[in-house]
């Protein structure tokens, strides 16, 4: 089915490969994995993702992240978008990667977010889906420079940035749940991004996409 409606939403048939994963616009089975891993993402006590929704109970949970996947092709226009991908290891969806932007066509700019279940974490999907999306962005979008962020104690997530080639671009601290929460930016520009450049990612039917993305 998604194959058909790709005539109309090329969206459905993009597709990114690296060596290890696939990532792809989440079909119906992807979304019932991802509900499904959503539940356990870390030990308690570790410093939490900046998805919120993460941490809600079930079935809130669950139905938030099909709302959030809902919401982000219903909402998706050439000057704003939300691209929510599925990463997938031997064809099961063990996590999400983001890529959003706005103003992209003359910005240039995009901004990354992800999360992977905790029994996947540790293996370097993490790594290999983030460099999925930068060769998206740099390679067959144009862009200039990618962004993303990290709060304090995450530093799986700092070590990954950091591996891809990005640099510290400033902090800010706000109120969560009646706590202080710090918040590190990451820049990555394209002449670094060049260095760091994962090998053997594709990216395939991105041409029929490019309308969609602003250009």
């Amino acid at each position: 089915m998604s194959d058909g409606l790709a005539v109309w939403w090329p969206l459905l048939a993009l597709r990114i490969t690296t060596p290890r994963l696939e990532l792809a616009i989440p079909d119906t089975a992807d979304l019932l994995n991802l509900a499904e891993a959503s539940g356990d993402l870390q030990p308690t006590g570790e410093p939490q993702f900046q998805q919120a929704y993460l941490y809600e109970p079930s079935p809130q949970r669950e139905r938030h992240l099909l709302q959030r996947h809902w919401r982000a092709l219903a909402h998706w226009r050439p000057d704003s978008w939300n691209l929510q991908l599925a990463i997938r290891v031997d064809s099961v969806a063990v996590g999400l990667q983001n890529m959003w932007a706005v103003g992209f066509a003359a910005v240039r700019t995009v901004e990354t977010g992800s999360w992977i279940t905790r029994t996947r974490q540790g293996h370097g999907y993490g790594t290999e889906a983030r460099a999925a999306v930068l060769e998206l962005a740099f390679a067959h979008l144009g862009a200039v420079e990618a962004h993303t962020s990290y709060v304090d104690g995450n530093t799986a997530s700092e070590r990954v940035s950091r591996k891809l080639g990005y640099i510290t671009n400033g902090r800010r601290a706000y109120a969560e749940g009646g706590r202080r929460v710090v918040e590190h930016r990451m820049l990555l520009d394209a002449a670094a991004w060049a260095k760091h450049r994962m090998p053997g990612i594709t990216v395939d039917r991105v041409r029929e996409c490019l309308e969609l993305f602003g250009l």
